[in-house]
């Protein structure tokens, strides 16, 4: 993973460079303002605000876990299993689409699909009752969602260490 952004990382610092030499890298933007990007160094009040609110879900986590009641009953149960599995199905279909017609932003989708999967199998697993329930979620977890989302998350590292050549 620290290959890929440092890859991205020095991609960026040659797009910084070529657009200082009037020429514009592959991939940057044409028009674009140099120093203006995500690569430049006035993206650092964006960067400090990521890491503060990182920072500041540390009390929170602490005080839900410390707060929640161990169970609870859901008005909403079968509406949210069913918003989850829909965006998972939006995901995949999505993922598939920009793959088929070798679009670069499968990388992008991949790896929400690849959150979402984990995210489901997560939720199965710590809401399964014990039994037959909890031996049903581990199985799915195990035998699809976890190996569908290592399959996404190296379909997006490898499309962004290989991107699919754009006809621009």
């Amino acid at each position: 993973m620290l290959a890929v952004t440092e890859r991205l990382d020095r991609t960026a610092g040659l797009a910084r460079a070529e657009a200082g030499a009037g020429r514009t890298a592959p991939g940057a933007r044409r028009g674009a303002r140099p120093g203006h990007g995500p690569g430049s160094g006035r993206g650092h009040r964006l960067d400090a605000a990521f890491v503060l609110a990182g920072l500041a879900m540390i009390p929170w986590v602490f005080y839900l876990s410390c707060t929640l009641p161990a169970s609870a009953r859901d008005a909403h149960w079968a509406l949210a299993w069913v918003g989850l599995d829909s965006c998972e199905a939006l995901a995949l279909f999505a993922t598939g689409r920009f793959l088929a017609r070798r679009d670069n932003r499968c990388a992008l989708t991949a790896t929400a699909t690849a959150v979402l999967v984990v995210v489901d199998a997560w939720f199965d697993l710590t809401s399964a009752a014990p039994g037959a329930d909890l031996v049903a979620a581990a199985a799915m977890a195990a035998t699809a969602e976890i190996p569908i989302a290592a399959v996404c998350t190296l379909l997006a590292l490898r499309v962004l260490r290989s991107p699919f050549p754009q006809d621009r």
